[in-house]
């Protein structure tokens, strides 16, 4: 028989309050919303790169194979341009219906020339990243030209995002990353593991994995909370991220210091993309990203100059053509994005602008590269 007083009214009373606080935080969502997405505020949105309906913008993993089968799509090689960067090459800042971002606009503009502009980016992507990512795609695709953005930001980020981990398990990823102390770094630090994206990916088939495919899909269909359980986890980081922001005093105008272990790094993982462009015969685009500087620009001014002259000169020790773009999008063009702290106000955005700064930056890269190109 069942015995109340062996219940653990704590236990209960916790479950049912966390019940309540999940209907509290999904309430007033009426969509689907992706995390990556929602940290970006609603003052920037984040923009597909499509021409004439198909994808030539992508993010990484997960959405690769479309951009992949759109070029296969094309019925002939094509000399590939390969545009690898953060979310500023994926969010307008306050966007109006028609516009679009550089990356469509510079794929029209190579395509008259018989050849195919293809851009991915993910949020914060340091150069560990874009070193994985070349990697894996370098196997796919014809690439000519890597243009590669360096963000002072992003070389405080360390790590391999779960939807990236997959290039693990790629072969000639592994033999490309095995060429550099930082890839055998990278491959050490990851080894066994598989693409993460699928919470079920780690089960791979198991009697697990099948039972528990049955019993999500009917808690889906009579718990509308358990279908929007990936809402609930980006919302929980998004206010742990404000959260963290209020208690140290954290805002974009704050002054983000070099992480020496880090840095250290993402340089390496700089050198190593250098290298492996260059046994590969493919010209290398080096370019610092335009910044905010009608303000005081967030970085620490020495750290920041040192990182620019350093980038400048492995640039140009491996003979890839760097140009710096930091000044390219005038104070106009900028705004503001919704605050990263409790209770904050609008804030400025240091990385995102508005169409006319993608408009800028694609005229400018078209230059760049047309250069580049013709050049022996």
């Amino acid at each position: 028989m069942f015995n109340l007083k062996k219940v653990d009214w704590k236990l209960v009373l916790g479950i049912l309050n966390g019940i309540f606080l999940l209907y509290l935080v999904l309430a007033d969502d009426k969509e689907r919303r992706h995390f990556e997405e929602l940290a970006l505020g609603t003052e920037n949105t984040a923009t597909p790169g499509l021409v004439e309906g198909l994808a030539v913008h992508c993010h990484d993993l997960v959405d690769a194979d479309e951009c992949l089968t759109n070029y296969e799509r094309t019925g002939r090689p094509r000399p590939v341009l390969l545009w690898l960067g953060n979310s500023q090459l994926h969010a307008i800042n306050q966007f109006k219906p028609g516009e679009e971002t550089a990356a469509p606009e510079l794929h029209r503009r190579f395509q008259r020339h018989g050849d195919y502009f293809l851009t991915f980016s993910q949020p914060n992507a340091s150069l560990q990243e874009h070193y994985l990512l070349l990697a894996y795609l370098l196997s796919r695709l014809p690439i000519e030209t890597l243009v590669l953005p360096v963000v002072f930001d992003d070389m405080r980020e360390d790590g391999i995002r779960d939807s990236l981990i997959g290039a693990f398990r790629d072969q000639t990823t592994i033999v490309f990353l095995n060429n550099s102390t930082i890839g055998q770094i990278m491959i050490a630090n990851h080894d066994g593991q598989i693409d993460f994206s699928n919470d079920m990916a780690a089960l791979e088939d198991t009697v697990q994995e099948r039972s528990e495919k049955v019993l999500n899909s009917i808690l889906e269909e009579v718990w509308s909370i358990w279908a929007r359980r990936p809402i609930l986890r980006g919302e929980t980081f998004n206010w742990m991220y404000q959260f963290r922001n209020w208690v140290l005093g954290i805002n974009p105008s704050s002054t983000r210091k070099m992480i020496p272990g880090r840095y250290a790094k993402n340089r390496d993982a700089f050198v190593a993309i250098l290298d492996l462009a260059a046994v590969k015969k493919v010209k290398v685009l080096v370019y610092i990203v335009p910044l905010r500087n009608d303000v005081k620009v967030p970085y620490d001014t020495q750290e920041y100059s040192i990182f620019k002259s350093e980038i400048e000169q492995l640039s140009k020790n491996s003979s890839a053509h760097f140009v710096d773009f930091e000044s390219l999008v005038p104070g106009q063009l900028w705004g503001s994005k919704s605050a990263t702290t409790l209770g904050g106000e609008q804030e400025l955005d240091f990385m995102h602008f508005q169409a006319g700064g993608h408009h800028l930056l694609a005229e400018a890269l078209y230059q760049e590269l047309s250069m580049l190109r013709s050049s022996p």
